[in-house]
């Protein structure tokens, strides 16, 4: 079990100072030092104290003198002090992995967004949007926003030869631009008529019509362009798969489950699509498909750096109801989560994905 003490170690140097320069405490009064106040707020994050406990546990400890609504105004002015220690903690992977000869020129990113409730009657949705370095495991970017932000490339900044690795949500030609402008490469996994693709004769693709004679293990690889923005021609490659007889049933399971809970009838084309694993990608045609799909598979540490947050950390909801309150609780976590993934690099595990043979459905 993990101790306050712990994660304090693993602050970034001049926290203490950044305190005062991002203005958590502003007036040496209550509480006057930036050790004190980071030790009142992780009691506040990890153990769910409430504001008039933090309160009392500030006077029985001699860590400051404060009421449970000061204590409310200095931890929402924490928020930019937490964002700083975040910043930092991005940038500092503790431990590398060895990345395959192919990749060696590449920077590969798995990029996902996770919805956050806020508790009560207003149930307010928030979307946190994170990209993590697969072979470092390094967080690199993330983003907390409101509910009518939705996953696109656009949320986050792209630099020359990043290859991020991105599900179905992500997969639009606005998105695919962005990232093509900034010298990016990406593999998407997409859906069914997410965007219209031709062939070089100018004649419309059916993916599906394409893949029907795939068996298990057969891999596609076409050539396609898409109708950019400004009707430019969007060169693009699809690798696809089929599924394991296991991972079809599976996947049909799910889909009847959706019907049945949304009142919807889902087309049997649609069924058939999520037979395969299909991706997008403007890799260059010197790296094989089974390249490219084995690579895709990494994709699921992202899941399960979300999986941290939201079953060990209570990520998934928010206690506060103040939007102040709510960005500080939301950079808190994530700086804890952060302090945590340092804490947990500088062990020994394999982010290969063995254990995950499967592509998710």
């Amino acid at each position: 079990m993990l101790s306050i003490s712990q994660l304090l170690k693993e602050m970034p140097d001049g926290y203490e100072q950044s305190c005062f320069d991002e203005k958590a405490i502003q007036r040496k009064r209550g509480i006057s030092e930036p050790g004190d106040l980071m030790l009142l707020s992780l009691f506040h994050l990890l153990n769910g104290c409430s504001l008039v406990e933090i309160s009392e546990i500030a006077r029985l400890t001699k860590l400051g003198d404060v009421s449970d609504v000061a204590f409310m105004k200095r931890f929402e002015n924490c928020n930019n002090w937490f964002k700083w220690i975040v910043s930092r903690l991005v940038t500092g992977g503790a431990l590398q992995y060895e990345k395959p000869g192919w990749l060696r020129d590449y920077r590969v990113i798995a990029t996902d967004a996770s919805d956050v409730t806020e508790k009560g009657r207003s149930g307010r949705l928030y979307h946190l949007h994170f990209a993590l370095d697969i072979f470092k495991m390094e967080s690199l970017q993330y983003y907390i926003t409101t509910q009518k932000t939705g996953e696109t490339l656009k949320n986050f900044t792209i630099e020359y030869n990043d290859l991020f690795l991105v599900d179905r949500g992500y997969c639009s030609l606005e998105g695919i631009e962005h990232c093509l402008n900034t010298n990016g490469y990406f593999i998407i996994r997409i859906r069914k008529n997410c965007f219209k693709m031709y062939d070089n004769d100018n004649q419309q693709v059916d993916l599906l019509n394409h893949m029907q004679s795939l068996k298990f293990e057969d891999k596609m690889d076409l050539s396609v362009y898409a109708i950019g923005k400004k009707t430019q021609r969007i060169p693009l490659r699809i690798c696809a798969m089929k599924k394991t007889d296991e991972s079809i049933l599976e996947v049909q399971k799910k889909l009847r489950r959706k019907e049945s809970k949304k009142q919807m009838t889902i087309s049997d084309d649609t069924k058939k699509f999520n037979e395969y694993v299909v991706l997008v990608t403007n890799l260059p045609n010197k790296d094989l498909p089974d390249k490219v799909l084995d690579l895709y598979r990494l994709r699921w540490q992202v899941e399960i750096h979300f999986k941290r947050l939201k079953s060990i950390l209570d990520f998934g909801e928010l206690p506060k109801r103040r939007s102040e309150s709510v960005m500080a609780w939301l950079n808190g976590k994530l700086m804890i989560a952060l302090l945590i993934e340092k804490i947990i690099a500088k062990g020994n595990f394999s982010p290969s994905g063995e254990c995950c043979t499967e592509f998710m459905a």
